[in-house]
Order: C-alpha cells, then sequence, then structure tokens
C-alpha cells in the first residue's frame, strides 16, 4: 500500500512539472470568450466585435469585416511586454475565411512591427496576392522596401483552418504553417521573391517586436469587402503541436 502511494505522488508531482514546464512557454493566450477586448487595440474603418455565430471553441470568437483600401482595414493589435522581450517567438490560431481578396490584390493577416537596430521601422507580414496564395511581405519606413516571398499554397476558404507562425529577429527568420503543414520559411524559400524598392539591399531586417497585429486589410481597392474569424490565439516561447 505504501509503494502504491509513493507511485501516485511520483506521477502526481511528475504532471504538475510537466504542466509548469508547458505553461512557462506560453506568453499570451485569447479565447475571445470575455465580453471584451480590453487587452486588443483596434484599428480601421472596418468592423471588429465578438461573435456568437462562429466559434472553433467555446461560445464566440473575433469576426473582423474589412473593406477596400487600407483606410477601411479591420485590425487588433497587441502591444505586451513579455512580446518586446523576446527575440523570437511562435503564434497560432484559428481562422475562418468566408472569401478571401481576388487576384492581385494585396492582403494581410498577421504582422509583427517595431524599430530594427538600425533604426528604421519594418513590418514581417503574412497575407496574399495572386490568386489567393500565401505570400510573405517585408515593408519599412521611412526607407523603401516592399519585398516579397510568394508560394504556392492557397489559404483555406469556408471552413475553420489553424494558423500557426514563427519570428526570429536575431536570424531574420519567418515561418508559416497551415494545418500543420509547413507553407513558407523565410530563409529557404527561393520561389518568386523580390523587393519594390532597395534601400535595404533587398535584406529582410526584422524589428524589435513591439506590436502584433491580426485581422484583414485589403491595400488596394476593386476587391469588394472581406469577413474573417479568428479564435484561440496562442503566443509562446516554443511551437505548440
Amino acid at each position: 500500500m505504501l509503494q502504491n502511494k509513493r507511485v501516485i505522488y511520483f506521477f502526481l508531482i511528475l504532471s504538475i512539472l510537466l504542466s509548469n514546464c508547458t505553461n512557462s512557454t506560453i506568453v499570451f493566450t485569447d479565447d475571445f470568450e470575455n465580453e471584451s477586448l480590453d487587452e486588443w487595440s483596434k484599428s480601421g474603418a472596418g468592423k471588429v466585435y465578438l461573435d456568437a455565430s462562429k466559434s472553433h471553441s467555446g461560445k464566440q470568437s473575433i469576426c473582423f469585416e474589412s473593406g477596400e483600401g487600407f483606410k477601411n482595414r479591420a485590425f487588433i493589435a497587441l502591444e505586451n511586454k513579455t512580446i518586446t522581450s523576446l527575440e523570437r517567438f511562435y503564434g497560432s490560431m484559428y481562422m475562418f475565411v468566408e472569401e478571401a481578396s481576388p487576384d492581385g490584390v494585396h492582403w494581410t493577416m498577421i504582422q509583427a512591427s517595431g524599430t530594427t537596430p538600425n533604426g528604421f521601422h519594418s513590418e514581417i507580414r503574412y497575407g496574399g496576392q495572386h490568386q489567393k496564395r500565401i505570400m510573405a511581405n517585408y515593408d519599412t519606413n521611412p526607407i523603401k522596401t516592399d519585398c516579397w516571398h510568394h508560394t504556392q499554397f492557397k489559404i483555406p476558404e469556408k471552413k475553420w483552418f489553424s494558423v500557426q507562425w514563427f519570428f526570429d529577429r536575431k536570424s531574420n527568420n519567418a515561418k508559416l504553417w497551415i494545418d500543420g503543414k509547413l507553407v513558407h520559411e523565410l530563409n529557404a524559400n527561393d520561389i518568386d521573391k523580390g523587393c519594390l524598392a532597395n534601400d535595404n539591399n533587398q535584406n529582410w531586417t526584422f524589428p524589435l517586436f513591439e506590436q502584433l497585429t491580426l485581422g484583414w486589410v485589403d491595400y488596394q481597392k476593386g476587391g469588394g469587402s472581406r469577413k474573417i474569424w479568428i479564435d484561440d490565439v496562442i503566443l509562446s516561447k516554443e511551437k505548440l503541436d
């Protein structure tokens, strides 16, 4: 009997240690079950609201309704001291895209931004532009860059799918997974890449992570309106299964 108690006690302690180890890698979560978005700031003339009509888990998610052009974006942004202290981080969420932007319209759904060691502002983005295919995008100011990496992977529509990303400001690397499949890696992808301007010698210099932005923007007009949902956002120091 004593031996059995020791075994039970051992596994109890082990489970607690493993749980603490897992929790220590997570720096932020939001399942949007609260009735407020106090931890996020909104931007753009588009609509952002909690919505019970769709959810990946729980009773509700966050809905974004964006229009044509940057002014009509629908974004939420997180400015978190924990994120600022990180040299690299993973993010994950679930998305439901009613209909992605049409061919030729450049769109963004994930963006990390801040000031680089060289003093200029830079933004690392995931979105798309051609035939609804995923694209990595890099832009800066005041210097001019606007660089791209196109992929052959089309964003899913009309269903929930998982999105995971990785940003590393030391190695200037980014990765994106859709439903667990790696669809882009900045330092390994040689497909259809370039820059509109060359003020940074075609380098993607990552910033100190001051802000993480999620949602949707169409930079050009003529593409109509978009409606998407996001749920179960997690930011972590290590990739979570």
